[in-house]
This record gives structure tokens, sequence and C-alpha cells, in this order.
């Protein structure tokens, strides 16, 4: 509950940020995130986000002139205690809708590869005996979807964008057993631009 009132308030600030000259896009600015990950349903048990660390680099392209249709390109790691740690690109297509006069909102949807390292040694029954496969991890597809707010600030010849943003996805091929798995993550970072 107390995640769900942070990120309230997170959008009412951005939503009563002062007004600022609206610049021309940007093309291929820095964008640097920490995550928050989790094994988890979407809005569910959000405490848990907080137990798992990320970090990414990556860019963005907008698509076109008014710059509200975005293509972002992330470069991600992630600590996950709970399924293992996790090396993340991925791309997603975003709808940015201006809010206010320099705030922004996000809804986004894109692909995903993770590699994803076993948490454990593997092992396999071979003759009624457990042997090591010398498996670290592998490679699996995700769809991402997600949400996010921010505002734009303005410094010289520099623009900084800070966002808040939530997002879910769908891990498949995990296991033989379970083929899929679902993903939260909780992001803030910042683009920035010259």
């Amino acid at each position: 509950m107390k995640s769900l009132l942070f990120i309230i308030s997170i959008v009412v600030v951005v939503l009563k940020c002062p007004a600022q000259e609206r610049e021309d896009r940007y093309d291929f600015p820095i964008v640097v995130t920490v995550s928050f990950p989790a094994l988890a349903l979407p809005f569910r048990n959000l405490d848990l986000n907080f137990r798992n660390i990320g970090i990414g680099l990556g860019t963005e392209i907008s698509l076109n002139s008014q710059g509200t249709w975005i293509q972002q390109l992330q470069l991600a790691w992630m600590r996950n205690r709970q399924v293992g740690n996790q090396l993340m690109a991925y791309t997603q297509l975003a709808w940015r809708p201006d809010i206010g006069e320099n705030g922004f909102g996000e809804a986004k949807l894109g692909a995903a590869y993770v590699y994803g390292f076993t948490p454990a040694s593997s092992y396999r029954s071979e003759n009624g005996n457990w042997v090591a496969t010398g498996h670290r991890g592998k490679g699996m597809f995700a769809l991402p979807v997600g949400v996010a707010f921010g505002a734009h600030s303005y410094s010289g010849d520099f623009r900084y964008s800070p966002f808040l943003g939530y997002q879910f996805m769908i891990i498949t091929h995990y296991n033989t057993t379970v083929q899929m798995i679902p993903q939260t993550m909780i992001q803030t970072g910042v683009m920035i631009a010259k």
C-alpha cells in the first residue's frame, strides 16, 4: 500500500510541475535506469520489488515529428534472488503524450531477450544419481508492457527528464513444468539529451 501511495504522489508532483519552454524532440538521449524486479503478478506484493535491484543503459529515437511515438532500446542487468540474476536486452514502442507543460506519460509494449542465470546449480537424474548439468542459465523470450510518468527539465543546452515507471512482463520457456512466469519491475531513471 505504501508503494502505491508513493507512485500516486510522484504522478501528482509531475502534473503540478511549473511550466517550462518546450524544446524540439531529441533523438538518441542516454537513458539510465534503476529497476526493482520481482517474480509477481501486477500490483501484487509491491514490497517484493524492493528486495531486488537492477541497472540499465539505453537510448531511444522519435518515430514522428511531434515526439509522441518513441522506439526505446535498453540493456539491463538485474539481481533477482527469486528466479536468478538476469541480463536483459529489450525494445519497446512507446506512446508519450504531454501532460501539462513539461510533464509526460508513457504507455509501452515490446519484446525482450532475457538470459536468466540459475540461482543454484542445475542437476539431472542419471541412473538414479543426481549429476550436475553444467548449465549456468538460458535465454528466454519476454513480452514487457509498461506505463511511466516523468517531467522534462532544461538546464542550458541539456535536457534532463526524470521518470518513474511500472512494467509487467511474461517470460516464456522458463522450464518444462512452468512455461511462463510473470515478472514486475518498478523503474526510475533519467533521460539526458543535449
